[in-house]
């Protein structure tokens, strides 16, 4: 039986052999064992080994920044530096899916929740994210920071569009409450309705940043820097409840006395592709800036980026796909920065800035009158004061209808809302039904009348230029005999309307429709419009309705004051001191300063420099700002806070403001009429106190009185008009005996291309071109026509008159040093131009200088009181008949050999005596400090130039 059963095996098996199917049989089951033998060698024998082959995806390379040079004054003192700071970053690798499942949540909602628990972290600390999404909340709701190409941007990044052009129609036009509502939504991030809208947005600030970073996850997200101990300490005690949260050493840059250095210095932020292109253009590969690198984005840290920045250094390691680092495989050391060493003595830097603010503060206090009105532009209502802290966003108008509102925040905004509401309804009356002409209406809604044409006209609805300003309609608009809307009307008629921004109805419109149109378009956007609010309140304070002592009381609610530590609050609360003197008190104390108010003047500069090499040892401007605020990552609390303030301090005053230099030119004429044979040195000229030669006369300031024979100096001294009119005259009839305004405007124009007018000063900063006037010989002379210099240029100028000669280019940057103190940079003191004139007239202008001074100046000024020799130049311009004069100052010291000299412009500083007291400040300070113990500054010192 068993034999049997073998035979039919073996006769089957022999059967199979030799069937046709055999061979593929038995190819099939030698490659199956094949692959199970690869099977076993890949995840078995070599699994470890193939794995780690297989996460070896790509190689990148993260550089590792160069430490920036620091930037010291001339004695060495440290003004910019690089400080070790904590800062926070997100680690975009994090996994957060096994960790979201076991607490029952996703790993959307887990991110939110660490988010925000690191943001209370930090602003329990004091610390807070520097990152910041374009939306902000206010008490009218949601509003976007920024717009144009910058909010298409964003726009395009939120909704995931390839580009702006894909947006939909309904996105491109979203709301920031639209956006806001989205992005918290469950198609984005998520955010649970348990976070109030305020801490929603703190989370999607953080949640937008990462995300942004989504696609290069080896890379981590910085979050915030220079954070403190405290909060470090807590966020590493909690990293098991913060995965993903990490907090690194890093360079931190650091200004010491920012608000003295801020436009000299500027700051430093992350470059932008406009601007990596733009530095890249002419780099090699290995020095090129990539897209986390900061620059100098203002002043010497912008315009010595290439000295400052460095060379970084470099690691490179293996990721995978994942973003994940698995091995750092190559890695090269940075190099620090040079560093830079200026010619600025801080001390004097300091020094001057304190004198500027004291002064402007002085004259402001001169003209402040406890008036409600004045007719006279001397004069500054105090009502003005009160309206200028609402104007100038140092009160805030939103906070008055915040939800935590004070008692007094909220009676105020109830009184304002009353107001606000009775003088729309007024408006709406006199557009749309009374049409009262601007005679009958009261200064308060002539100015509402006012106010609707300049917002027509910044929305581009009005274009008044399309209306002549002799028109009869316009003059009898402008001369207050007709109404708005018969103006309006007008206007409509004559093509200087146009509505299609504000309307997309059909273009047929009569007059009468097109005006209904604007008058509905005034009246609702009114509803909301800061400017318009802000109008409401000067009124509410003029009126009374709004009362001092309710001002004073909001600057405490508000925190700008402090009443905890103010011993003059309990006397005012008293009684014993009204709300007038108290502000002025606040004011002298500087616990209101000029820069708050942004009343005139608010502003000022002053340029110290060195006359024998061009070497400016000051330059101030008033007011100033925060650059720390500003580097590294931006305070956007804080850069909305200075950008929207009136005083507009990022505004270097000293290189960019200019001004007619008023007299302070007329030595510059002298030696124009003396070198082109108008006048000899010893002569002298009969003045009197109006010039008529030409076809438009002019007159001296001291007119109708005149000045009598003088010569050059007594020209100088007395700041003659008639003397310089007549210098000007003769220049212009010298070569035909015929008047020729060109030939008298050339030379002018020549002898000031000899003084640096010709170009910018040579200062190593942006500066505005100085302009020589063109036109008007007369009034060229006299430092009028259209003459416009910055205080720079100015400097450069009395540096030349003080040197006799040499006319230097200005300069900041003594020199240069690398790392190892090797010099890489020496400043030459670059000679701009080279004036031979003879020593004679040299004398004789600068002797009319001294006598500015020493004779036309009060004995008991304090610049007479200094243990020095002070020569100089006032002047005055004049830049509109409704507000104060603007005072300049040039000077040099001590006289019969200079050392120094000192450029002080007040813009609306009234007197060129304000000016002159103001210098007196800087050269007490350098010659004679003991005399500032006794000296009292006034701030009305009435001198006529």
């Amino acid at each position: 039986m068993i034999k049997e059963f073998l035979n039919l095996i073996k006769e089957n098996i022999v059967e199979h052999v030799k069937h046709r199917l055999f061979v593929v049989t038995l190819i099939v089951l030698v490659l199956f064992g094949v692959l199970i033998y690869r099977l076993f060698d890949l995840q078995i024998v070599n699994g470890e080994k193939y794995q780690e082959s297989f996460t070896y995806k790509s190689v990148k390379t993260v550089s590792v920044k160069a430490t920036r040079g620091n930037i010291y004054d001339c004695n060495g003192k440290l003004i910019a530096y690089n400080e070790a700071s904590y800062t926070l970053s997100y680690n975009s690798a994090t996994d957060l899916s096994e960790i979201a499942a076991a607490q029952g949540t996703t790993s959307n909602e887990l991110r939110n929740d660490i988010v925000y628990k690191t943001i209370l972290i930090l602003e329990q600390n004091g610390d807070k994210i520097s990152v910041s999404l374009p939306i902000k909340l206010t008490g009218k709701g949601f509003e976007f920071t920024v717009s144009g190409t910058s909010l298409n941007t964003f726009l395009m990044n939120v909704y995931s569009a390839s580009s702006v052009d894909k947006l939909t129609d309904q996105q491109a036009s979203s709301t920031a409450e639209d956006v806001f509502r989205y992005m918290r939504g469950k198609d984005l991030f998520n955010i649970s309705d348990t976070y109030s809208d305020e801490a929603a947005l703190k989370i999607l600030a953080v949640r937008y940043e990462i995300w942004l970073n989504r696609y290069q996850q080896y890379m981590s997200v910085q979050l915030a820097d220079g954070i403190s101990e405290e909060s470090y300490a807590t966020i590493k005690e909690n990293s098991n409840e913060l995965p993903g949260m990490e907090v690194n050493v890093e360079s931190h840059r650091v200004y010491n006395d920012a608000i003295y250095y801020a436009h000299i210095i500027g700051y430093i932020g992350n470059i932008s592709n406009e601007e990596m292109d733009k530095y890249n253009e002419n780099l090699d590969d290995s020095e090129k800036y990539t897209a986390d690198d900061m620059i100098g984005k203002a002043g010497l840290e912008s315009e010595f980026e290439s000295y400052l920045r460095g060379k970084d250094g470099y690691q490179k390691m293996y990721v995978d796909n994942l973003g994940k680092v698995i091995e750092v495989i190559d890695s090269q050391d940075s190099v620090a920065g040079n560093d830079i060493y200026l010619t600025i003595d801080s001390d004097l830097q300091k020094y001057c800035y304190n004198a500027l603010e004291k002064e402007i503060t002085s004259i402001l206090l001169a003209h402040i009158k406890n008036v409600t009105t004045s007719n006279d532009k001397d004069d500054i209502p105090i009502t003005d004061v009160y309206f200028a802290l609402f104007d100038n966003n140092i009160i805030s108008i939103d906070d008055l209808a915040a939800k935590d509102a004070t008692d007094l925040e909220r009676s105020v905004n109830d009184t304002f809302q009353s107001s606000k509401s009775y003088t729309l309804g007024r408006l709406d009356d006199i557009l749309n039904s009374s049409h009262i002409p601007l005679y009958n209406l009261t200064d308060q809604y002539q100015d509402y009348m006012e106010f609707i044409c300049e917002q027509l006209s910044d929305a581009g609805i009005y274009s008044p230029g399309k209306i002549s300003k002799t028109d009869d309609t316009y003059v009898s608009y402008i001369n207050n005999n007709i109404s708005l809307c018969e103006y309006l009307k007008y206007a409509i008629s004559q093509g200087a309307i146009d509505i299609s921004g504000i309307s997309t109805k059909s273009d047929y419109y009569d007059t009468d429709e097109i005006y209904n149109v604007l008058t509905e378009y005034i009246l609702k956007e009114f509803e909301n419009n800061t400017s318009f609010d802000k109008l409401v309140f000067k009124y509410m304070i003029i009126s009374g309705e709004l009362t001092g002592s309710q001002v004073i009381n909001l600057l405490y609610d508000q925190g700008i004051l402090n009443m905890a530590t103010d011993e003059d609050y309990s006397d005012y609360k008293a009684g014993s001191i009204s709300s007038f003197d108290f502000m002025c008190k606040k004011i002298e104390q500087y616990e209101i300063t000029p820069a708050m108010l942004a009343l005139d003047p608010c502003s000022g500069s002053i340029v110290v420099t060195d006359p024998n090499s061009g070497a400016v040892k000051a330059m101030t401007s008033y007011p100033s700002y925060d650059n720390n605020q500003l580097t590294n990552s931006i305070d956007a609390d804080y850069y909305a806070k200075i950008t929207s303030d009136k005083t507009t301090p990022m505004y270097s005053r000293a290189t960019m403001q200019q001004t007619a230099p008023g007299s302070t030119f007329k030595m510059i004429t002298a030696f124009a009429a003396m070198n082109e044979g108008a006048i000899g040195i010893n002569d002298v000229i009969q003045t009197k106190g109006y010039f008529d030669k030409t076809e438009t006369p002019a007159k001296c300031w001291i007119y109708p009185s005149a000045h009598g024979t003088i010569g050059i100096s007594k020209a100088i001294e007395e700041s003659c008009n008639y003397f310089f009119y007549e210098l000007g005259y003769r220049m212009a009839t010298q070569d035909t005996g015929t008047y020729s305004d060109i030939t008298g405007v050339e030379r002018l124009q020549k002898y000031a291309g000899m003084f640096g007018f010709d170009s910018t000063s040579g200062i190593e900063l942006p500066e505005s071109k100085p302009q020589i006037s063109d036109a008007d010989a007369i009034r060229t002379a006299i430092g009028q026509g259209t003459n416009n210099f910055t205080a720079t240029q100015l400097a450069r100028y009395v540096t030349t008159l003080a040197n006799s000669g040499t006319c230097y280019d200005l300069s900041l940057v003594s020199e240069i040093k690398d790392i190892n103190g090797n010099v890489v940079y020496k400043n030459e003191h670059k000679v701009h131009n080279q004036l031979d004139f003879p020593a004679e007239q040299w004398n004789v202008v600068r002797q009319g200088m001294r006598q500015v001074v020493s004779v036309h100046t009060s004995s008991s000024a304090l610049i007479n009181q200094i243990n020095v020799a002070v020569a100089g130049k006032t002047g005055t311009a004049q830049q509109s008949d409704a507000r104060p004069n603007h005072a300049l100052f040039v000077s040099f010291a001590p006289y019969e050999n200079p050392e120094v000299t000192v450029t002080s412009v007040i813009p609306f500083g009234y007197s060129s005596g304000n000016a002159v007291e103001l210098t007196g400040l800087v050269y007490a300070y350098l010659y004679d400090p003991d005399v500032l113990e006794n000296t009292t500054i006034t701030g009305n010192n009435a001198l006529s130039d």
